[in-house]
């Protein structure tokens, strides 16, 4: 009796054990694995509930807790429409422990969804979903079943974008394609398949630190078409054809944000370090600066493709292609320019922000004479020759009050707009200053990221916000109010107010350095450097579109 007790105990204890290891087996399961290894788009957030932890300890968390933010958020939030809400919340009901999206055609019309869960409800969840999304409840996939009717259900013509569902280990698979879900459940049982398999996307994951809390990675790279402007060239891979692709990843540290980008590309690296000396131009009173290399020719190029489209593309061509007159190609401004660095100052006296540029130059006298020429020849009226802090420099009259002071102080040719302006940036060059560099909060930033090849940012977004909210606020609210469709989603009067916002943020950084086969941007902040262009860049995009 004693011996059958044991045995079956034994049993039991096998049993339970295969099923754990099977379980185990089953939640292990990868979204690299069973994305489909052809995704041009490809998103995921691989520990939700670690980024979920993580979450409210950021800056960015807590901007958006502060009172005159969610009372701002509380208008355009009540006008996402109601299906949109719903969904929402048949995705709080998952309780998923990680989600990815795959999209294979550029057009978006071939897609999977993943929702990692272990929920019981999925099926009514999902449907919800599917519901409020799409406008249909979702069709459970079986693949044996599909095969019949599919081939009727596509000579009739009835089934057209019918959503589909499929539960592969612990996953919930989302999409209207059929054959993606079934290369989903093939690759389940592959372990070297799906995505994960991709050489392209190897080669970028590779450069990619672990413990990211969101990733997307991107076959292709930008282009600019003279009919639609910026756009994305999606790339397949092709024999012989040199792949692009972008991969970006977030990573939530503390209260920062830590964003790194891999581009894949076949550009060279650059035979010497970035020059930052530009930086003895910055002082107290600086928030930004930038540094960069330079490749005028290229400049150029961009902009002749562009000024059908774009004056100030057209005008910076125009300027450009005048050096031509003197005998000089923009390709041999590519030998005489070598670094451009940009340094953001805020005027203590007034809340605004004052910029001066510099661009380095390797050939100080074959550039002051190629100097003299143009303004001589070309600007004889609007440009006179001053003298400042001992320095030969010109002042150049724009239209209007404007105008520009520009000249070489030593090997850097500095522009400001206004006298006064280049004679302390002159001093500061001249005396050899150390500004950010023996700032304490810069050096802290400075080191967060990768030593720059190709180019460098600092910003203080905490005093930029403060200066460039309070000076635009007002332009802002009048706006607003001046055009109905956009004053239905948001509430003029109710913008949030300057210091609730501020004393969350601090310095952004980004450094772009060159490695094997690619390029790495990383930047860290309360808000990283493209999130804040994204968010700029977006916001002006919705307020475009409302307009209309």
């Amino acid at each position: 009796m004693k011996r059958l007790i044991a045995g079956g105990g034994l049993l039991l204890l096998l049993v339970a054990g295969g099923v754990f290891l099977w379980q185990q087996k089953q939640y292990s399961l990868s979204s690299t694995q069973i994305a489909p290894a052809d995704c041009l788009v490809f998103i995921e957030v691989p520990n939700l509930i670690q980024t979920v932890t993580r979450w409210p300890d950021t800056a960015l968390n807590q901007i958006l807790a502060e009172p005159s933010v969610q009372r701002f958020l509380r208008q355009p939030v009540s006008r996402i429409p109601k299906n949109f809400q719903s969904a929402w919340r048949s995705l709080g009901e998952l309780r998923c422990s990680a989600l990815f999206f795959g999209m294979t055609d550029p057009n978006g019309k071939t897609w999977v969804c993943g929702f990692q869960t272990d929920q019981k409800v999925w099926r009514r969840e999902i449907s919800n979903i599917s519901s409020s999304l799409f406008g249909q409840p979702a069709q459970e996939f079986v693949p044996d079943q599909h095969k019949k009717t599919g081939s009727i259900a596509s000579e009739a013509g009835k089934i057209v974008g019918q959503t589909y569902c499929a539960k592969v280990g612990s996953w919930i698979l989302l999409s209207r394609s059929t054959d993606l879900l079934s290369d989903a459940i093939r690759n389940a049982k592959v372990a070297s398949g799906g995505l994960q398999s991709v050489k392209v996307f190897q080669e970028c994951q590779s450069n990619i630190p672990a413990g990211y809390d969101i990733l997307c990675f991107v076959r292709g790279g930008p282009s600019i078409d003279l009919s639609s402007g910026l756009s994305w060239r999606f790339q397949e891979e092709k024999p012989g054809e040199a792949a692009r692709a972008v991969l970006a990843a977030t990573a939530i540290d503390g209260a920062q944000l830590r964003d790194t980008i891999f581009a894949l590309t076949d550009a060279p690296a650059p035979s010497s370090p970035l020059d930052r000396q530009g930086l003895a131009m910055t002082g107290p009173t600086t928030v930004g600066y930038l540094a960069t290399r330079v490749n005028p020719s290229e400049i150029w190029r961009w902009c002749d493709k562009l000024s059908h489209e774009w004056s100030f593309a057209e005008t910076i061509r125009d300027y450009m292609g005048e050096v031509k007159t003197f005998g000089i190609d923009p390709q041999d401004l590519d030998k005489l320019l070598s670094y451009a660095e940009v340094v953001v100052d805020r005027d203590p006296n007034a809340d605004f922000l004052k910029t001066a540029f510099s661009l380095r130059v390797t050939d100080p006298a074959k550039f002051q004479h190629l100097m003299d020429q143009v303004v001589t020849e070309k600007f004889p009226d609007n440009c006179r020759k001053i003298e400042i802090a001992s320095v030969p420099a010109y002042a150049m009259q724009l239209s209007g009050n404007a105008s520009i002071v520009f000249g070489l102080v030593g090997r850097q040719l500095l522009i400001a707009w206004s006298e006064p302006v280049f004679a302390e940036l002159v001093q500061r060059l001249q005396s050899h200053n150390a500004g950010l560099e023996d700032n304490a909060q810069f050096k802290a930033m400075a080191k967060l990221v990768a030593e720059p090849a190709d180019m460098f940012v600092y910003f203080d977004a905490k005093a930029g916000f403060e200066s460039l909210y309070n000076a635009s606020r007002p332009m802002l609210v009048f706006g607003v109010a001046l055009i109905p469709t956009i004053s239905k989603y948001i509430d003029a009067m109710a913008l949030p107010e300057t210091a609730e916002v501020s004393k969350h943020l601090g310095p952004i950084v980004l450094s772009r350095h060159r490695v094997t086969h690619g390029v790495i941007d990383e930047s860290v902040g309360p808000i990283t450097a493209y999130e804040a262009l994204a968010l700029v860049s977006g916001g002006a995009l919705a307020m475009g579109l409302l307009e209309h």
